[in-house]
C-alpha cells in the first residue's frame, strides 16, 4: 500500500460515475464537482453504481497517479447519499479502503449535510 502524509485530505464524489472514465475523464470530473484545484496535496476518490470498485486520483508532486481498488467480496461502506461530495481525513480513508462502516453511527440529515459545490 502507497504511505500517504498523516495531513492528507480526500475529496469523495458520492455520486457514481462510469468507471470507463480514464484519467482525463477524472479530471474534467474534478473541476466540474470539487472546489480545490486538481494539483494539490489531497485525493479524489470516486466509486462505481456497486459499490465494490473506487477509483482515485492522487497529485503526486510532479504528476498524477490514478488508483484502481475492486473488491472481491463485499462493497465499501458509503453514507446514503448519491449525490454530491464528502471530505474524509486520513484515517477515514483507510477505514473506508478496509472495508470498515466508519460513519455507521453518525445520524446525517440530508438537508443540512454539508456538500462541497
Amino acid at each position: 500500500m502507497i504511505a500517504f502524509d498523516a495531513s492528507l485530505q480526500v475529496f469523495v464524489s458520492l455520486e457514481p460515475i462510469d468507471f470507463r472514465k480514464g484519467m482525463n475523464g477524472l479530471l474534467a470530473l474534478i473541476v466540474g464537482t470539487f472546489v480545490q484545484p486538481a494539483q494539490g496535496p489531497h485525493m479524489f476518490l470516486f466509486r462505481d453504481r456497486t459499490g465494490r470498485k473506487i477509483k482515485a486520483l492522487y497529485w503526486d508532486s510532479n504528476g498524477f497517479m490514478l488508483l484502481y481498488k475492486c473488491l472481491s467480496v463485499g462493497k465499501f461502506q458509503f453514507p446514503k447519499l448519491k449525490n454530491g461530495s464528502m471530505q474524509l481525513d486520513r484515517l477515514q480513508f483507510e477505514c473506508l479502503l478496509s472495508g470498515m462502516q466508519f460513519m455507521k453511527n453518525n445520524a446525517i440529515n440530508n438537508d443540512k449535510y454539508s456538500l462541497f459545490n
